[in-house]
């Protein structure tokens, strides 16, 4: 391995670690990740393919739980503050391991990393297990199940966060919000949702915004290409540059007084995270559920 790489025992040691003491419910049956989830299955109902996107995805399911914990992402970060917490079973609503494979063995196998997934002997992907395991975490992928409950948390508490959660107009994705600047409105983005440098604005700062199209998680270009013209501004996740942000760009040189916003992808996701906690304390009353935010993982240079 290169020098520049990080080695699995260096990552390690960076990482930490934290000790998990065994929890046992008082006159009862311990409580296991696995019966919290089926709990949580049996309420959002629906299939459950062991192909889909939800699921288990570290740590072992027979775990006794002492706390859970959401997140959009479970990154070191958040994984180290779930100790802390006394949370050992995560409900992370992006993978755990940077891809859809989500630390499945890469297709073909081999080593190092590829486009297709990483290999077994990936120094990043190893320590995170290592700390999964060492701590005693279990944890389960809760995307899809959650994306699809008609109460839609993902876009109605991603509008509640920015402040816009009463101008909802009927059941899309169309906001009214008090007019006010492009410009007053990015900062105000910024304020409510902590962001560091993670944030983007595309388009005429002066103009003045009233109707606002909020797309959580990734908005892909024809949701933009077909929908920006109802709008004064869009305020996604994250978008692809060369499709959507270019696109903005071009349509204000050309002379639409619109605006293109991204604030992160998990960061979009951080509110119907912290949704899912507060609906979580009503299925599963044994344990205490919180949310832990991943942050916006960006800095701005000096």
């Amino acid at each position: 391995m290169k020098d520049a790489d990080i080695s699995r025992r260096r990552f390690a040691l960076l990482a930490g670690s934290a000790s998990a003491a065994p929890f046992v419910l008082t006159g009862a049956e311990p409580l296991t990740a696995q019966v919290v989830i089926q709990r949580i299955q049996s309420e959002l109902g629906g299939e459950w393919p062991a192909t889909g996107l939800d699921g288990w995805k570290g740590g072992n399911p027979e775990t006794v739980v002492k706390g859970i914990a959401t997140t959009a992402m479970a990154t070191l970060d958040v994984l180290k503050a779930a100790v802390k917490a006394k949370a050992n079973l995560i409900l992370t609503y992006e993978p755990t391991f940077y891809g859809r494979q989500d630390g499945q063995p890469r297709p073909g196998g081999g080593g190092g990393r590829g486009p297709m997934g990483f290999g077994p002997d990936d120094p990043v992907v190893q320590a995170k297990r290592e700390f999964i395991e060492k701590n005693g975490l279990a944890i389960f992928r809760l995307r899809d199940h959650w994306q699809a409950r008609k109460e839609n948390e993902m876009l109605t508490a991603f509008a509640g966060a920015l402040g816009w959660g009463k101008g909802r107009v009927k059941d899309d994705i169309v906001y009214e919000i008090p007019p006010s600047t492009a410009e007053a409105i990015v900062a105000s983005i910024r304020d409510r949702l902590k962001l560091r440098a993670g944030l983007r604005a595309v388009g005429d700062r002066k103009a003045t915004v009233r109707r606002v199209l909020v797309q959580p998680g990734s908005m892909t270009p024809a949701t933009m290409w077909s929908r920006y013209s109802e709008v004064d501004m869009v305020v996604a996740g994250e978008v692809r540059e060369w499709e959507n942000t270019e696109y903005a760009a071009d349509m204000f040189t050309a002379g639409e007084k619109r605006a293109l916003v991204t604030v992160g992808r998990v960061v979009s996701e951080e509110p119907g995270m912290r949704a899912c906690a507060g609906w979580l304390k009503s299925v599963v009353k044994d344990v205490p559920a919180t949310w832990i935010d991943a942050g916006d993982p960006y800095w701005r240079p000096a």
